[in-house]
């Protein structure tokens, strides 16, 4: 698979993209400014990425009362949801309740890991990046920054691709712009999947 790794993103809140080295210092100013209504309330910042594939990350923040079942929706709608699968928070062998509130990542850089689906598992690696006080109006939760979609290239002609096979993926050659990817051997088997910005690329139902 041909993919040209940067590490940028882009802020969410104001469209400025930057390397994600430097995304979290910016966020530090532009945050509060998109803040909503007078409320002066704690607000914790995570940053999300892909266990395995670190190119894939988000910028995360919300309430220190939001639950972990509301960040599983917002990954879920963000990256990951195909078919309803399970997902679980864990810090090491304890998984934590949905019921339990961000605060229960309580900890600046303490790792959290999350997967979804059981079967083909996409993992997530978390971690607090920063807290402050500030007020997200009626939003629970609101996704700060996240990586630009990679330059995904065709295997056969290093051309931007627009379909993987997902029985290849990880073995051979897998991602094809369209007019190659007749000649991919799976292509009489219909099995094409679209490339997406998430880590979920190419695996079981997920099509973005």
């Amino acid at each position: 698979m041909s993919v040209k790794l940067e590490f940028t993103g882009a802020c969410e809140l104001c469209g400025h993209k930057a390397p994600r080295a430097q995304i979290a210092r910016h966020l530090a100013m532009c945050a509060p400014k998109h803040d909503r209504g007078s409320r002066d309330e704690r607000v914790v910042q995570l940053h999300i990425e892909a266990h395995g594939a670190p190119e894939y990350w988000l910028y995360v923040e919300g309430r220190e009362t939001a639950s972990l079942e509301q960040l599983d929706s917002l990954l879920r709608r963000v990256w990951l949801e195909c078919c309803g699968h399970m997902s679980a928070f864990r810090r090491g062998r304890t998984e934590f309740s949905k019921r339990s509130s961000l605060a229960s990542l309580q900890g600046k850089g303490l790792a959290f890991q999350y997967d979804y689906d059981f079967g083909s598992t996409t993992s997530l690696l978390g971690k607090v990046s920063a807290y402050r006080k500030g007020s997200l109006g009626r939003n629970v939760l609101r996704v700060l920054a996240r990586n630009t979609p990679l330059e995904l290239m065709c295997d056969s002609c290093g051309a931007p691709a627009t379909l993987i096979c997902p029985f290849c993926l990880g073995t051979g050659p897998s991602l094809f712009c369209k007019a190659h990817a007749p000649q991919h051997p799976c292509h009489e088997e219909g099995v094409w999947m679209p490339t997406v910005n998430s880590p979920r690329m190419g695996v079981c139902g997920y099509t973005g």
